[in-house]
């Protein structure tokens, strides 16, 4: 069991990030596949915006591992679904969509397609526009630029033909020599209008010339065979050059000069080469879903996703996965078809966000193919590092076969899962923790099980923290917001307030203060609406944040949460301007990250503003609520409640509510 990998929270640290703004959390969960597979998720949190990347990691080193390309295996000139189609090919760990390709329902690719080294599909027009990626038969992979052309060789009469489209999209005023092989179409144009005397040659599947026609009907295509054809143009030329009974074949010159080739899937740009970024040679304006293939020093191929064209995620370009890329060290690396196209589909499900899927032309596949159907071992991943109670937490589950392969007849939804050490409610992915503590998620599939280790916090606890007798005299006094417009019974409240306090004690005044009640009170007061940390007592900091509005307007107050939480005070405070919620639900996702993860070694307590007294623990830190005076409920005078905080012997800060009268 491989348990999720979290980064730390990262400020202003030099991190070459791919946003100008300020990267407050960056996280990696990192799920195991196979013994050589694995797929990354990776959240960059800026705020008031995020980036998702879906990394499939595959080690090309380990033979139970090879690339493919998929397509419409009922016809090359038809898109399809990757889900469909990955999901019902055999000993597919995962895929990823590939080229560019015409938007219409007749359609071809823009770049080569090369499968189990037979050429399916010509190079792009552009040869330094659209670059390939070339897998060998040893898992070697390339980024690269191709000629835009294929090579039909006669074999029998010793001479080649170039030939500048091979199952392509065709426009009326094209002219030239065109082959379709029956992966793309299962009969010939035939002769019309524009090409009375169209040439066509037919080729078998033994790679013989079988015919030679002039002006004639439409004809099948042999299974496994193509047709050479004349398009607007005279074909008497390449009818002279061929006789019935030549042996040819179709090749590109970069395979006869490496017969290792066996696959090619055409994309965009190169991005990285040989370490070093490359210039952009293909783009498609704007930021916005993006797919992208590297390949990293140790022989280790990554395949991309990120999400785009959200509310608070725009997207990358290419710049910014080249970027992304080259601070990675990646040794190569080029782009793919992006937006409505971009998809990976792993372990059974769509790994990016998507509106719906878009049919595309062909797709990376990531294939084990050594598979000996007897499980060993079981994967399980959580995918949330702080789990409280009420939480949905998905899981990757993957089983192994005895060679190290991903079982892929098994994906998550295949597995029996169940938690131990805590009660849970199981989903198809997942499960919803109903108690706190300590314990397991498990899975199980052919009697082989496999675990992760889970900590299950309480959303909503006893705080041990709130001491309703205490005796300590190293205290200080938090008080609510005190301007409520003057009212008669809250300036009776506020002057016996100020008659009691005392020379030797601290108080703190939470939000917008009355500043005449401020100055009157005897002692150290002071209000907290500033955002720089302070001491007060011997071991104690306070923080006030205005959560009433996004942090990332104020980013410094980011700063400011770091340098308390890291400072050498046991006892943290934060004052919230607001309630217990930070106003961007990102944000808030960093910020109870950031709090629980510094409570393994620091008393944390967040005071806010509520509709109540309440003083409780949601994890590891202390959530405490005081009433605005405005708000207080004057029925019974002694209602109006201020906060009492106080250092024990071991400098524990414990707190109780005392009334204001």
């Amino acid at each position: 069991m491989k348990k999720i990998a979290t980064l730390s929270l990262i400020f202003f640290m030099g991190l070459n990030n791919i946003s100008n703004a300020q990267l407050i959390d960056h996280t990696i969960y990192e799920a195991p596949l196979s013994s050589s597979i694995k797929l990354k998720k990776v959240i960059e949190n800026y705020g008031s915006s995020y980036n998702k990347f879906n990394m499939l990691e595959v080690d090309l080193n380990d033979k139970n591992n090879s690339i493919d390309v998929l397509f419409n295996t009922s016809g090359l000139y038809k898109t399809m679904s990757i889900k469909n189609v990955a999901s019902n090919t055999p000993q597919t760990v995962g895929a990823v969509n590939a080229d560019f390709f015409h938007m219409q329902s007749f359609t071809s690719s823009i770049g080569a397609i090369v499968k189990d080294h037979r050429v399916l599909s010509s190079p792009a027009e552009n040869s330094g526009k659209y670059a390939v990626m070339i897998i060998t038969d040893d898992n070697k992979v390339s980024f690269e630029y191709l000629n835009p052309y294929v090579i039909l060789k006669n074999i029998t009469r010793n001479n080649d033909h170039r030939i500048y489209t091979l199952n392509k999209l065709l426009s009326d005023s094209y002219k030239g020599i065109t082959i379709r092989t029956s992966d793309y179409s299962y009969t010939t144009f035939g002769k019309n209008s524009k090409n009375p005397e169209r040439v066509e040659i037919i080729v078998g599947a033994d790679k013989i010339v079988k015919e030679i026609r002039q002006g004639q009907e439409a004809v099948q295509i042999p299974y496994g065979g193509f047709a050479i054809m004349s398009y607007n143009v005279d074909g008497t030329e390449i009818k002279n050059s061929f006789a019935v009974g030549d042996k040819v074949d179709l090749t590109l010159d970069i395979m006869q000069q490496r017969p290792t080739i066996k696959t090619i899937i055409g994309g965009g740009s190169v991005l990285i080469k040989n370490g070093q970024k490359t210039p952009i040679t293909s783009t498609i304006p704007g930021k916005a879903q993006r797919t992208a293939a590297a390949i990293t020093k140790d022989n280790k191929l990554i395949l991309f996703t990120n999400d785009g064209r959200l509310a608070n995620s725009s997207g990358l370009d290419e710049k910014d996965v080249q970027n992304y890329f080259y601070s990675l060290g990646i040794k190569d690396a080029m782009i793919f078809d992006g937006g409505g196209s971009t998809e990976m589909y792993v372990d059974g499900k769509v790994q990016n966000f998507q509106y719906g899927e878009r049919a595309v032309i062909n797709a990376i596949a990531v294939k084990n193919t050594n598979q000996t159907g007897q499980i060993a071992k079981v994967n399980v991943t959580p995918l949330k590092n702080i789990i409280y109670t009420g939480d949905e937490v998905e899981v990757i589950i993957s089983a192994q076969d005895v060679n190290g392969s991903k079982a892929t007849r098994y994906n998550t939804d295949k597995f029996t899962i169940t938690t131990s050490g805590v009660n849970s409610q199981i989903t198809k992915r997942g499960f919803k923790p109903t108690t706190s503590g300590n314990g397991t998620v498990n899975a199980t599939v052919e009697g082989v099980s496999g675990k992760a280790n889970i900590t299950v916090l309480a959303s909503h606890a006893n705080d041990d923290r709130y001491k309703k007798i205490t005796n300590e005299t190293k205290k200080f006094n938090i008080y609510p917001n005190m301007d409520d417009g003057s009212d008669l019974v809250s300036k009776v409240i506020k002057s016996k307030i100020t008659q009691n306090s005392n020379q030797n004690e601290n108080y703190l005044v939470l939000g917008n203060n009355d500043n005449t009640f401020t100055q009157s009170l005897k002692g150290q007061s002071q209000n907290i609406n500033i955002f720089t940390p302070n001491k007060i007592l011997q071991n104690t900091v306070v923080i006030s944040i205005n959560n009433t509005t996004g942090l990332y307007k104020n980013p410094v107050q980011w700063t400011n949460i770091q340098s308390a939480l890291s400072s050498n005070n046991k006892n943290i405070i934060i004052a919230l301007q607001g309630n217990n919620k930070i106003d961007l639900s990102l944000e808030e996702q960093a910020f109870n990250k950031m709090l629980e993860n510094s409570s393994k070694d620091k008393n944390i307590y967040v005071i806010y503003k509520g509709s109540q007294i309440d003083g409780y623990k949601k994890g590891n830190v202390s959530y405490i609520s005081l009433i605005d005076m405005k708000n207080q409920n004057y029925s019974d005078l002694k209602n109006p409640k201020y906060l009492e905080m106080y250092e024990d012997a071991n400098g524990l800060l414990v707190y109780n509510f005392k009334s204001m009268i």
